[in-house]
């Protein structure tokens, strides 16, 4: 089978020594200096710094290959930390957290920082302090957020993998968007903190976006922990059986691939007031339709639960927790934050967390511990997996009006209201946003593992739109074994910087 020239076959060059990694990193180099000005998908990177952190990773399956962080919550010591903020953005990190201490020990050599909205509260990347990341497909369009500067990172070329995080949807939101590969593990699969175990009480979770099943699964296998001071735990997946899905063989998957699959699928929108689009009904039927050729059983459901409350304390959790995010700094100020500080959003979540009762949050963590449950008696008990389109529509267009006029003046008097009133201001101010992603945040708070995969494309706008596969916890082996299987058919749909080779 011809290979792409994803992150795997980079590792393979250096491992040969067809490539040296300083090459490598100057080539990767080149490449952001050619493409970048177009897609604003990188937004700070340091050669010198790169090609002296290469003493570091000269370990590892992926040595010396370079990597893009993403500019919130990938910290590595010496680079720029700034969450995407006008108010860090001065700010320099002093200490490589535990995700890049992983990435160092599995061999990738940090270089760039990618685009993201201010905090991650979007799911576009249009941060003042940058300016809009465009989607590789379509320039017109957003790549998705938050991780949308990681997605045009990878889909333009630049960089073979990039480091994302997914809170409510940003690794597999831009995956959609861009075509890209974007896996949301199970809670507590990869490396935390140190000052972030419980990265917005466990909603939150790195990873990483890529082009193949084999890089993957091979990222899973090299960066997977069981970290003993988290709160959050998930057994190690066998070895074994994610190097065998590192095979670029269809053999790969006839050995390993044991069973045919009970796969419930649902055409349904989970939020009430939200439609799906014709691409992301098409999207689901194309799978559908391939994966019951293949032999596996396709039952349609109702979608699972009603997720506006689900959302709606998901709204509780941020405003909470982006007090105690910003409080710190309005210690040490001596002052606080006002709307000329940070971005509208930021400053609305701010002060509806100034008032937010302890019992919001807490019954917010319960809500999400009953949707976990539903999950499992109305999904897992029955069905292997469960699928679904990834995002209702395609990319919005930049400069499309998220927000009214009216929600934003609100947002801007949002400390005349009391909490339940600040809440529904902050729900209105999603509401056009979240018509394009209602799915995605609801296995950050149950904890499960979700895949995007990269099938259909709408010949009209050339714009991506993926599907999504979700599994109870810890079966990321079975959810990348179907993937293997969409890949090896050729269903894959990727940009055009992956010529096969």
């Amino acid at each position: 089978m011809l290979e792409i020239k994803d992150a795997t076959y980079w590792a393979e060059q250096l491992k040969s020594g067809n490539l040296s990694a300083k090459a490598l990193l100057e080539m990767t180099n080149d490449k952001i200096q050619k493409l970048n000005p177009r897609y604003n998908a990188i937004i700070a990177y340091d050669l010198e710094k790169a090609k002296a952190d290469l003493a570091l990773t000269s370990q590892g399956f992926f040595a010396g290959l370079p990597f893009a962080l993403k500019m919130l919550g990938q910290t590595h010591k010496g680079l720029p930390d700034t969450a995407s903020s006008h108010l860090f953005s001065e700010n320099v990190a002093s200490e490589d957290d535990n995700y890049v201490k992983g990435l160092l020990e599995a061999g990738f050599t940090p270089f760039g920082q990618t685009n993201s909205p201010e905090f991650g509260f979007k799911n576009i990347s249009d941060s003042k302090l940058y300016g809009d990341t465009r989607n590789v497909w379509n320039e017109a369009y957003y790549s998705g957020g938050s991780s949308g500067g990681a997605a045009s990172a990878v889909a333009s070329g630049m960089f073979a993998i990039a480091g994302a995080s997914d809170g409510g949807g940003s690794i597999r939101i831009p995956a959609s968007f861009s075509g890209l590969i974007g896996l949301k593990m199970t809670r507590g699969r990869m490396p935390q903190g140190p000052d972030s175990y419980r990265g917005w009480q466990g909603a939150s979770i790195s990873g990483a976006l890529t082009v193949s099943v084999r890089d993957t699964a091979r990222f899973v296998l090299e960066m997977q922990t069981l970290q003993e001071a988290a709160p959050y735990q998930a057994k190690l997946l066998d070895e074994k059986e994610l190097i065998a899905l590192t095979k670029s063989t269809g053999q790969a998957v006839s050995n390993n691939l044991s069973r045919k699959m009970k796969i419930a699928y649902s055409l349904q929108s989970p939020i009430s007031g939200i439609e799906l689009s014709k691409d992301a009904i098409n999207a689901c039927l194309k799978a559908v339709e391939f994966l019951e050729r293949q032999g596996h059983e396709l039952t349609e459901v109702d979608f699972p639960i009603e997720a506006r409350p689900l959302i709606q304390s998901y709204y509780r959790m941020n405003a909470a927790e982006t007090v105690a995010m910003l409080e710190p700094w309005e210690r040490a100020a001596g002052r606080k934050l006002t709307s000329q500080d940070v971005e509208l959003l930021t400053y609305a979540l701010l002060e509806a967390g100034r008032k937010a009762p302890v019992s919001s949050y807490i019954n917010a963590l319960a809500q999400w511990d009953l949707a976990a449950r539903d999950f499992t008696d109305k999904i897992y008990k029955d069905y292997d997996l469960f699928l679904t389109a990834t995002t209702a529509k395609t990319a919005p267009k930049i400069g499309q009006e998220l927000m009214t006029a009216e929600v934003l003046k609100e947002m801007s008097e949002i400390s005349q209201y009391e909490f339940e009133q600040q809440i529904e201001i902050i729900e209105a101010a999603f509401e056009r946003s979240l018509a394009f992603t209602p799915y995605n945040f609801i296995s950050n708070l149950t904890g499960q593992p979700a895949l995007s995969l990269p099938v259909y494309v709408n010949e009209e706008t050339n714009l991506p739109l993926g599907i999504q596969l979700w599994g109870p916890k810890n079966s990321e082996i079975e959810l990348l074994k179907v993937a293997k299987e969409f890949e090896e058919a050729g269903q894959f749909i990727l940009p055009k910087a992956y010529q096969r080779v």
